[in-house]
């Protein structure tokens, strides 16, 4: 599946509309918020369609997985947005974040905690908004122009000690390079995971934290409950390949249009993530020019003055 889609869920007790831009959208809160009513209505029209009295206004059919057997049940269901309740268990296996991986279907889930196995998008997680009976999601973490995020008082500017990055190949290589001689310091912390337990063993230490906002929704929350977040700037961009798309440094035909709306060009049965596709763009992009890129090595050309400014402008507040 691919592109945006608006869904209007109604009955004569309430009405859910909201939109869908990503293969993975988190809804979340506490008991009595709507999650369960919404839930309820796509299952009732899951079994009983017209004479459930619900109706669903989309382009794509709207499916709750309902079954025991939810492994055969999706095996059945094609180019849809499948609805899932928080009370499922496999929610947090493994063998669930595999299984859904390269199908053609979004995911609505409905789910408190955060799901380490699933690489969801800081920017789709929500929370059901009421007014009367009409709900519609808001987003739980906000974000500025810097993709800084927070959850209720924006950080104010710190003194920088440290630079901190989930990524240890091209990402890292870039950041080490560009404050070599300054006094913030690179490390790499080898994953998005792995950033939490930094952070908890330096809370003294003032961090930029920049990694893959495109898959870091299951680590956000608690990182913006650490004791030590007075010290930390959260930056989250899609990841360091848009950084790169992002700077102007690569005239590929359509990327202006790819980086404005990129949910009407990302398959979601072909790339789990944003960031896997904003990898593979970079590449096949530049491939056999001066700006080749690879995973593994940061290519020269991106370290030079000029064009390490328009990169990391996008993200670097001094």
């Amino acid at each position: 599946m691919i592109g945006k889609h608006h869904v209007k869920v109604r009955n004569r007790e309430a009405v859910f509309e909201f939109d869908l831009y990503r293969n993975i959208t988190i809804v979340r809160g506490n008991s009595g918020t709507g999650k369960t009513t919404l839930f309820e209505m796509i299952a009732d029209h899951t079994r009983l369609k017209e004479s459930s009295g619900v109706n669903i206004s989309c382009d794509k059919e709207c499916v709750a997985l309902t079954d025991i057997d939810w492994k055969n049940q999706l095996d059945h269901i094609s180019d849809s947005i499948v609805f899932i309740d928080e009370g499922a268990e496999y929610l947090r296996t493994k063998e669930f974040a595999g299984i859904i991986k390269g199908t053609d279907n979004y995911y609505v889930i409905f789910n408190r905690e955060s799901l380490h196995d699933l690489p969801y998008s800081v920017e789709e997680i929500y929370e059901i908004q009421t007014s009367g009976k009409f709900h519609k999601f808001k987003k739980i973490f906000k974000s500025n122009s810097k993709h800084i995020y927070y959850r209720e008082k924006m950080p104010g500017k710190i003194k920088l000690d440290i630079l901190l990055t989930e990524d240890s190949n091209s990402g890292y290589q870039f950041y080490e390079h560009y404050f070599h001689g300054s006094s913030i310091e690179c490390f790499s912390s080898g994953s998005n995971s792995a950033i939490f337990k930094w952070l908890k063993e330096h809370e003294n230490q003032k961090v930029l934290v920049v990694a893959d906002g495109a898959a870091f929704g299951s680590e956000i929350d608690r990182i913006l409950k650490l004791r030590s977040i007075s010290n930390i700037i959260l930056c989250l961009p899609e990841s360091f390949e848009w950084l790169i798309l992002k700077s102007g440094l690569i005239k590929a035909e359509d990327v202006t249009e790819i980086l404005q709306n990129p949910s009407e060009y990302i398959e979601s049965a072909e790339f789990f993530s944003w960031e896997n596709f904003f990898e593979r763009y970079l590449i096949d992009n530049t491939i056999n020019t001066p700006f080749q890129y690879q995973k593994k090595e940061i290519n020269p050309v991106y370290l030079n003055e000029i064009n390490s400014q328009k990169i990391i402008i996008e993200i670097y507040i001094k």
